[in-house]
């Protein structure tokens, strides 16, 4: 894997252990705790964040920056990066490519940040056993593992991710979410439907040859208008959203597909079959 702080050398930087220049330490003192978040206070690119990150003389790093639509990882687990001053060297700096005081102002942009650095996020939970919720400060400083803000662990000079980031919708993609969601390559392999006699498939709608799933930018169309109408509970406006694979999930695991949020042939033929005689 590459790693944008590692493969460009910071020349205001000293150099470290792994030879190169860079912010950071090529070691770790401490297991990881838990995962700090941040926003990046810089823009709403991941790659601009990295590049000011490879160049500042400032003490600065983090180990992930994500926006929209890209995750730049920037070093390695193992290394410590300097994004939380006295928690360094326990955790994990995720840095979101947005501003703490701007939720709330460009909802389609956030759903898709929140959900890409959530699917980073399961991915590191799952690997060091980090539970998926927020601990207070001093919970934190007690050992406990889990998520804490920046601003909980700096209070004096920090207030990231802000206010009004939304940690239930944060939360909500993490545990819907396996580390197969993390691969930007989707690959069907959907178990086959259980015989009942609740489905009838004689006037399913053709399925377009499209998969619905969480996707940056966000899958929009008439085809995910059709389904969420179909499936039900959603507002059927047309974007697969967080809520549309929450309800794609739990669809699939009341009818015993694989419950990967996703919506391919089998779901969308067994959803329409099912509504048919519900």
């Amino acid at each position: 894997m590459s790693f944008y702080l590692v493969d460009n050398e910071n020349p205001n930087a000293k150099v470290r252990g792994n030879g190169n220049k860079g912010q950071y330490y090529s070691t770790r003192s401490k297991e990881i705790q838990g995962i700090v978040v941040h926003t990046a206070e810089g823009g709403k690119k991941a790659v601009n964040i990295a590049k000011y990150l490879s160049t500042t003389p400032r003490t600065a790093s983090a180990h992930v920056v994500i926006d929209d639509n890209e995750i730049v990882e920037l070093v390695p687990d193992d290394f410590t990066a300097f994004h939380c001053r006295g928690s360094n060297s326990k955790s994990l700096g995720l840095e979101i490519a947005y501003f703490a005081a701007k939720w709330g102002e460009d909802p389609v942009f956030e759903e898709a940040v929140i959900a890409l650095s959530a699917s980073w996020c399961a991915q590191k939970a799952e690997m060091y056993n980090i539970p998926m919720e927020r601990v207070t400060i001093d919970e934190w400083n007690a050992g406990k593992k889990g998520f804490i803000s920046h601003a909980e662990c700096d209070p004096g000079r920090r207030t990231d991710p802000g206010k009004n980031f939304d940690w239930d919708k944060f939360f909500s993609y993490m545990k819907g979410m396996s580390v197969d969601d993390y691969d930007t390559e989707f690959e069907e392999v959907e178990k086959p439907k259980k015989e009942t006699t609740v489905y009838d498939f004689s006037k399913v709608p053709p399925f377009s040859g499209r998969v619905l799933k969480r996707n940056m930018p966000l899958i929009r169309g008439e085809d995910v208008k059709l389904w969420q109408s179909a499936v039900g509970g959603l507002s059927g406006d047309g974007i697969y959203g967080g809520k549309s694979e929450q309800t794609c999930i739990k669809f699939q695991k009341e009818h015993g597909l694989k419950a990967d949020g996703a919506v391919g042939k089998i779901t969308w033929d067994t959803t329409f079959a099912y509504q048919q005689d519900s």
